[in-house]
């Protein structure tokens, strides 16, 4: 497996860029243009993607671990069985994405916009979801217990078959105009 350790590559513009069964730590993407780039069988460790635009990526059998990802721009990017853990994507657009086998843990999803996107059969432990614009989204399947969803934004047809918990139900029902009373 190739490293790169702390190289920076921000601000840098290109297309059609490959990253294959490498480990990335500390590397920064920060303000890049990188468009289809692809990461696959990957670990990206801690690394700077924050205002990077990464449209129609790919990332199969990638793990995105601790990363800084605030106003990532992952517009129609594909994602098939990989993991974002620990990371602070806050604001990061994810407009049109795919998410297959894919999963985050306690991320910072915060303000972040999932328009669109093809969320079926992800699950969010831990993440908060606060502010993150679901509208429109494919929720099939999604599996949102364990994380914070308070100021969700998504629309009633977005929330059937949502996999959530006692407390998000009674939260979700309050959205739909429902009074739930003993």
């Amino acid at each position: 497996m190739v490293a790169f350790e702390g190289q920076e590559f921000q601000e840098q513009t290109a297309d059609l860029v490959t990253f294959l069964c490498c480990c990335l730590k500390g590397v920064g993407f920060g303000n890049s243009r990188l468009s289809r780039v692809e990461f696959t069988d990957a670990d990206l460790d801690s690394c700077d993607m924050a205002n990077a635009r990464l449209e129609k990526a790919y990332f199969g059998s990638t793990r995105l671990i601790g990363c800084r990802m605030v106003g990532i721009d992952l517009s129609g990017a594909y994602f098939k069985t990989s993991v974002l853990e620990g990371c602070n994507a806050s604001f990061a657009q994810f407009g049109e994405a795919r998410f297959k086998d894919s999963r985050f843990k306690d991320c910072n999803l915060r303000g972040s916009s999932f328009q669109g996107a093809d969320l079926r059969g992800a699950s969010f432990p831990g993440c908060d979801l606060g502010e993150a614009q679901m509208s429109f989204a494919n929720l099939e399947g999604a599996d949102f217990r364990g994380a914070e969803i308070k100021g969700i934004r998504l629309r009633i047809e977005d929330v059937r078959g949502v996999i959530v918990d006692p407390v998000q139900a009674a939260y979700l029902s309050g959205l739909m105009g429902l009074k739930v009373l003993n």
